[in-house]
């Protein structure tokens, strides 16, 4: 089984995945319309769970979605077919939440989200999705939230990736530009940070 197939399975896809990847990458490679609609329509949920778990805010996370895609269609002449394509792709959408992070736009909306203290909690994924904050109401939802959203951008994206996502450490790294050492290091201090703010709200999340 190729790896971009058992990348599919464990997302869900499976059954939907193009039987030729490579003759589908070349068409992808080739901009015909009708092969990057299906790839959108593949992975459109993939990427965008991942960057709605790093931005908590829908609108934006459909708008940087869309991002992560137009950047696909730019790049994707870069792609190799015998590499798994879910890493690649989450590095896309994370470098795409990483601008967004030092725009002046990103400035902008945490200056709005300190002004509007009564913002609704947004929802946080369950344990199904891999080791995950326990959440039994809306008040500690947002808390959560708003605790993962101050921590620092790499101990962000290491916490949203393992805790929220489940992915491994190894992966983490391979995403991070980081070996799986430093990225357990980091995971192990955003959870000090989180348990200082949260304190017995927050479920131990012990590193693996």
């Amino acid at each position: 089984m190729s790896n971009q197939l058992k990348s599919a399975n464990q997302s869900g896809a499976a059954s939907s995945m193009p039987a030729d990847w490579e003759g589908f990458v070349r068409e992808l490679q080739s901009h015909e319309p009708e092969a990057l609609a299906r790839f959108f329509d593949l992975f459109f949920d993939r990427v965008y769970t991942h960057v709605r778990h790093m931005v908590n805010d829908q609108q934006l996370a459909e708008d940087l979605t869309q991002d992560v895609f137009l950047n696909v269609y730019r790049c994707i002449e870069s792609y190799d077919p015998q590499r798994d394509i879910l890493p690649w792709l989450h590095t896309i959408a994370t470098n795409k939440v990483r601008d967004y992070w030092r725009s002046r736009r990103h400035a902008e909306a945490q200056r709005e989200s300190c002004l509007d203290s009564e913002d609704s909690a947004q929802h946080l994924p369950s344990e199904q999705d891999g080791p995950a904050l326990e959440v039994e109401n809306e008040e500690l939802a947002l808390r959560v939230r708003q605790a993962v959203a101050s921590l620092p951008a790499g101990m962000r994206e290491t916490v949203v990736m393992r805790a929220f996502e489940g992915m491994p450490f190894k992966q983490i790294g391979k995403l991070l530009n980081r070996n799986e050492a430093a990225v357990r290091k980091r995971y192990s201090r955003a959870l000090d940070l989180l348990q200082a703010r949260l304190g017995s709200q927050m479920s131990p999340l012990g590193a693996v």
